[in-house]
């Protein structure tokens, strides 16, 4: 019974003191008396009445317990995220697509690596029928070089088949956060709703607002959540592409000496 109580309380509140976007619980004076004296400013604020003061505080513990469970943020600030998520978004599909195209290559170029392989392997079997010693071991360590390629370009792709699945996750990330960020700014528009035009409401209106407050916040906590989670899957993947840098540059370095 307490928790159903207390956010219409709360929302009272709102009415009473005004919310100010991103300083709810800010104690400045009134905007007339900004360009008072600093002694005239002392007196409003001596004038203050313990009851006037008691409400100022239940208002402030009423926003931190049942309405700022997402942070207020400028809507302009939420609105550049969402741009900023759009750009992040295509990007990454841009990027995607290279990797994409970088991994066609070098399945074409293993394709054209086997087709070598198997026209030594014929040269080869020939040479030692025809028991060609000198021949034999020329294209022995012919073969080894293009198994060694071959080798080479599988790990390359399998680095762009990371790179691939990497990019596509970020694009998801950039996905989520614009998601996150649109619902955040419905909330926004929300509250507004319940601050500006609550004291005009009836009872049912008034809930109606309240309802409508905290099923974006809900939203949004929903979509923040399904956000951090995929930060977390963008962090392995690129974990995932520098480990198979690593394994190219060792495969390589072998080849290399001769291993």
């Amino acid at each position: 019974m307490m928790y159903r109580v207390l956010p219409a309380a709360a929302a009272i509140l709102l009415f009473v003191l005004p919310l100010q976007a991103q300083q709810p619980f800010s104690s400045s004076v009134p905007s007339s008396a900004e360009d008072a004296e600093p002694e005239a400013a002392a007196r409003a604020t001596d004038q203050e009445t313990p009851r006037e003061t008691e409400r100022s505080q239940h208002y402030r513990l009423a926003l931190d317990e049942f309405l700022v469970l997402v942070p207020f943020r400028l809507q302009d600030d939420i609105q550049a995220d969402i741009d900023e998520s759009r750009e992040d978004e295509t990007r990454a599909k841009e990027k995607k697509r290279d990797a994409e195209e970088l991994e066609r290559l070098a399945r074409d170029q293993i394709d054209a690596q086997e087709a070598e392989i198997d026209a030594i392997k014929a040269r080869l079997k020939i040479a030692k029928n025809e028991d060609r010693e000198a021949d034999v071991a020329v294209l022995e360590s012919d073969k080894k070089l293009a198994e060694g390629a071959k080798k080479l370009l599988e790990k390359r792709r399998e680095m762009r088949r990371k790179e691939i699945d990497g990019w596509d996750t970020v694009a998801k990330l950039a996905a989520a956060t614009r998601k996150a960020a649109e619902l955040e700014l419905e909330l926004a528009n929300a509250r507004d709703q319940l601050r500006t035009r609550g004291p005009q409401e009836t009872g049912e209106g008034i809930r109606r607002l309240e309802r409508r407050v905290n099923e974006f916040e809900k939203r949004t906590l929903e979509a923040q959540k399904e956000r951090a989670e995929l930060r977390t899957k963008v962090a392995q993947k690129e974990k995932d592409v520098v480990n198979s840098r690593l394994e190219l540059l060792k495969t390589r370095s072998k080849i290399e000496s001769g291993g």
